[in-house]
């Protein structure tokens, strides 16, 4: 329904992730000629431009979320006023959109890192696992900001914000080495560094997933989710005064 209206329809499900990768490979790649120091089997350099799209892909999901439920619920006054509809059902079908985008751009990200030979092992099969657990955090902060953004309507100014400092205090543009030691913290509190930095070693590194970091992660957004939840079916009684 996103590109119902869009000349090239569902095309765009595909074409917007690989623009940004052809994007980010040419600006990094070419022009700044970025290195990771992560090497395929035969010597070479893993491209720049793909350890950048991994991250930026799951950027999306996050930022997507964060710019749009502030003002979900406003610009869906009908649905609070006129007839019975599940309110809490917007924040997941907003996230599920980005979602299917985002799996998509995996799929790319898969065939780019298997034509520059990288040696893709069993363990990207894990790849759902931390997706799944971002997912969740991400619709809790949309049950969480929808119900906020009904009472205070400068949230999606201060929440586009918000977008831009989590893409930058995550690994996202750099590797974690680069940040000194004293800074590490916002990195740790970042929701995206260990989604992020898990797909990041599946795909290029071939290694296991830390299953503690990600047990304590996968706590920490169903925490997340559960609170968002019990705060949005609080506050929807208030929902049709403030509209």
């Amino acid at each position: 329904m996103r590109y119902k209206n869009s000349v090239l329809g569902s095309v765009w499900i595909i074409g917007q992730p690989l623009l940004q990768l052809l994007l980010y490979s040419f600006v990094f790649q070419v022009v700044l000629r970025s290195r990771w120091g992560i090497q395929t089997p035969d010597g070479r350099d893993v491209p720049f431009g793909l350890l950048l799209f991994c991250g930026i892909l799951l950027h999306g999901l996050l930022a997507d979320t964060l710019v749009r439920t502030p003002s979900l619920i406003v610009s869906n006054t009908s649905y609070v006023k006129r007839v019975i509809f599940p309110l809490e059902i917007l924040p997941v079908v907003t996230a599920a959109g980005t979602a299917v985008g985002v799996i998509f751009g995996i799929g790319l990200l898969l065939l780019g890192a298997f034509f520059y030979s990288v040696d893709l092992s069993w363990h990207v099969l894990l790849i759902p696992i931390p997706l799944i657990f971002l997912f969740v955090l991400t619709v809790g902060l949309g049950w969480l900001l929808s119900a906020v953004g009904v009472f205070v309507r400068d949230l999606p100014q201060l929440t586009s914000s918000l977008a831009t400092i989590m893409l930058f205090t995550a690994p996202i543009c750099y590797p974690v080495e680069m940040v000194p030691h004293e800074f590490r913290w916002l990195l740790r509190i970042n929701p995206l560094t260990v989604p992020v930095e898990t797909i990041r070693a599946l795909i290029f590194s071939s290694s296991e997933m830390d299953w503690l970091m990600l047990g304590v992660y996968a706590i920490v957004a169903i925490a997340i989710a559960v609170f968002g939840y019990m705060v949005f079916n609080r506050m929807r009684a208030g929902f049709a005064d403030a509209l």
